[in-house]
């Protein structure tokens, strides 16, 4: 084992990186739910049709 601290099987990964689950409105704060391998900028509000952002 090289014992950097990396356990088996994970790769040095860490945890809980990833996309936003929700995209939001800055215009009108409508939320809808990201999808997945289309970034929120490139999504258009529903309602306003402003550019979403990732939600925080």
């Amino acid at each position: 084992m090289s014992g950097r601290g990396y356990g088996r099987g994970r790769g040095g990964r860490r945890q809980g990186i990833g996309g936003p689950s929700e995209c939001v409105c800055p215009n009108c704060g409508t939320r809808v739910p990201h999808v997945r391998g289309v970034p929120c900028v490139e999504t258009k509000c529903p309602k306003c049709g402003a550019n979403m952002l990732p939600a925080r």
